[in-house]
C-alpha cells in the first residue's frame, strides 16, 4: 500500500497504474482529435483556396455512365484486335476442324493440301475487289454520292435559271431585246404626254393630225425600231417647243447694223433679204431652228435672213438711208398654239408679203 503524506489517503499500486493509463489514453485521444480537426481545417482551407477544379472531381451520374460506355468500347475493340492477331492459333484450329470434317466425309486430303487451302483463304480474306459494273452498282454509287449529286443538280439548276432570267426571260435585265423593248416603251409613254400637250395647245387641226401620226409610228415600233421611235419622239418634242413659244421677228434696226442685203449669184436674178431676230415680250432674243435654203442644214441661230421682194427691199433701203433707222421693223409674229409665224411686213399694196427662202449665212456673216 502507498500513503501520501499529509493527505490522509491511501492508494494501492493497481489504482495508480490504471489512473496513469487513463490519463495517457485521454491525452492520446485528445491529441488525435486535435490532429484530425487540424487536418480537416487544413483540407477545408486548401479546398477553399483552390479556385481551379481538376477534371472528374464533380462528375454527374450521366457523365460517369458515358465514361463507362467509352471504356467498354475500348475493351471490345481490344478483344477484336487480339482475335485478329491470333493468326497462328486460328490456322491450327481451322486445320483441325477441316481434317475432322474431311475424315468424317471420307475425303482423302493431306495436311499440306489443307494448309494450301487455308493460305489461299487467309490471303483473300481482307482483299478488296471492285464490284462488277451494272445498274445496281450505279444505284449504290448514286446513293453514296447522293449529297454531292443533289448539290450539283441544284447548282446547275440555279445557274441555268439565273442565265435564263438575266438574258432570255421577258424581264431579263441584260437581254438586248428586252432593253430595246423597254426603251421603246419609254418612248411611247413620253410620246403620249407630248401629244396631249400638243392637242391642248394647237390651233391648227393639221398640227394635231401630224402629232397623232408621229405617235402611231412610235406605238407600232418594236425593239428593233427603237431608233425610229426616238426620232419620232424628238419631232413631237420640237412641235411642243414650237407651239409653246411666243415671239416677234424684227428687222435689225441699229445705225451701225446691216438691215438688208442683195444676194448676187452668177447667171441668176439677184435675191433680196432682210436680217431678223426673234424677241419675246421682254425684248430677249430667242434662238430659232432655221433651215438654210442653200446648204440644206438646220441650225440654231439668233439671227437669220428672210427673203423679200425687190420693191420691199428698195423701200426699206430708202427708209434706212434717210435717217439711219427703219420706221417698220416687225417682220412676223408668232403666238402660242401656232406652228408657223405670220408675216406682218407689207408690200407696196399694203398686203403682207409671202414667206420666201431663208439663209443662216451671208457675205457679211460667213
Amino acid at each position: 500500500m502507498l500513503s501520501w503524506p499529509g493527505r490522509g489517503a491511501t492508494f494501492s499500486g493497481a489504482d495508480l497504474y490504471f489512473s496513469n493509463r487513463e490519463k495517457k489514453m485521454s491525452n492520446a485521444a485528445s491529441a488525435s482529435a486535435t490532429a484530425a480537426q487540424s487536418s480537416a481545417d487544413s483540407s477545408a482551407k486548401r479546398a477553399a483556396s483552390r479556385s481551379i477544379r481538376l477534371p472528374g472531381e464533380d462528375l454527374s451520374l450521366n457523365e460517369m455512365l458515358r465514361v463507362m460506355d467509352v471504356a467498354r468500347e475500348f475493351r471490345k475493340n481490344r478483344d477484336v484486335a487480339e482475335e485478329m492477331f491470333r493468326r497462328d492459333e486460328v490456322r491450327v484450329e481451322l486445320r483441325a476442324k477441316l481434317m475432322r470434317s474431311a475424315k468424317l466425309a471420307g475425303d482423302r486430303v493431306s495436311e499440306s493440301e489443307i494448309d494450301a487451302a487455308i493460305d489461299q483463304y487467309l490471303a483473300t480474306l481482307n482483299t478488296y475487289q471492285d464490284p462488277k459494273p451494272g445498274f445496281q452498282n450505279v444505284l449504290a454509287h448514286a446513293w453514296v454520292w447522293r449529297k454531292r449529286i443533289v448539290a450539283g443538280v441544284a447548282a446547275v439548276a440555279i445557274t441555268l435559271g439565273g442565265a435564263y432570267y438575266l438574258f432570255f426571260s421577258s424581264a431579263a435585265p441584260f437581254s438586248p431585246t428586252v432593253q430595246a423593248n423597254r426603251a421603246v416603251a419609254a418612248e411611247q409613254e413620253t410620246a403620249s404626254v407630248l401629244v396631249d400637250r400638243i392637242i391642248a395647245m394647237a390651233k391648227d387641226p393639221a398640227v394635231i393630225e401630224q402629232a397623232k401620226s408621229l405617235q402611231a409610228e412610235i406605238n407600232t415600233a418594236r425593239g428593233e425600231d427603237v431608233t425610229t421611235a426616238i426620232a419620232a419622239r424628238e419631232k413631237l418634242a420640237q412641235l411642243v417647243d414650237q407651239l409653246s413659244t411666243n415671239y416677234e421677228a424684227h428687222i435689225l434696226n441699229k445705225p451701225n447694223q446691216t438691215s438688208a442685203f442683195e444676194r448676187l449669184m452668177p447667171g441668176k436674178t439677184p435675191l433680196h433679204y432682210v436680217i431678223v431676230e426673234a424677241r419675246d415680250s421682254a425684248g430677249n432674243v430667242i434662238p430659232q431652228m432655221i433651215r438654210d435654203v442653200e446648204t440644206g442644214k438646220v441650225e440654231q441661230v439668233t439671227q437669220w435672213a428672210e427673203q423679200v421682194p425687190r420693191d420691199v427691199y428698195l423701200k426699206l433701203k430708202q427708209d434706212k438711208q434717210s435717217d439711219g433707222l427703219l420706221n417698220q421693223t416687225l417682220f412676223s409674229s408668232k403666238t402660242r398654239g401656232e406652228l408657223q409665224p405670220k408675216i406682218q411686213l407689207t408690200g407696196t399694196a399694203n398686203v403682207p408679203i409671202t414667206a420666201g427662202n431663208r439663209l443662216t449665212a451671208w457675205p457679211d456673216r460667213s
